[in-house]
């Protein structure tokens, strides 16, 4: 028996295999989430338009797409340098070297976001497949 022509088209599903912690953590290793393959960076700041293996569209065509990456590496990065910097103050206390911290603070915030940066646009990806499942025309 066939679905009835009103029904929406159904997206492709995810092979079995793929669960969202799987999803995340070839994610993390900046393999394509959707089937694993290595290189789908152009250089540490620029995806491909394609994954090697599978295809898929890496940018997912709605327009900010990867705002929430942007955002996602703001607060990580934001959480990394709080939890580091109290560690640091209360390993050190009371004799804390002020002006080292000042220095090592000002580094650690502007290079956090760009040694986040690939991890969490791969990771916001994985997200993305996980709540908005690919569909026919992402490959």
């Amino acid at each position: 028996m066939t679905a009835p022509p009103h029904e929406p088209t159904p997206s492709i599903a995810l092979p079995a295999a793929a669960r969202p912690a799987q999803l995340i953590g070839r994610a993390l290793l900046l393999r394509c989430p959707a089937c694993g393959t290595p290189g789908i960076l152009r250089n540490w700041l620029t995806l491909r338009a394609r994954c090697p293996g599978c295809a898929l569209t890496l940018d997912r065509g709605t327009p900010g797409h990867f705002v929430g990456a942007y955002l996602v590496n703001l607060i990580i990065a934001e959480l990394l340098f709080a939890v580091g910097l109290m560690a640091w103050l209360l390993a050190a206390w009371p004799d804390v070297p002020w002006d080292l911290v000042e220095r090592v603070a000002v580094f650690a915030m502007l290079i956090a976001p760009l040694v986040l940066y690939p991890f969490t646009r791969t990771v916001w990806l994985a997200a993305d497949l996980i709540f908005d499942p690919q569909r026919p025309g992402d490959r």
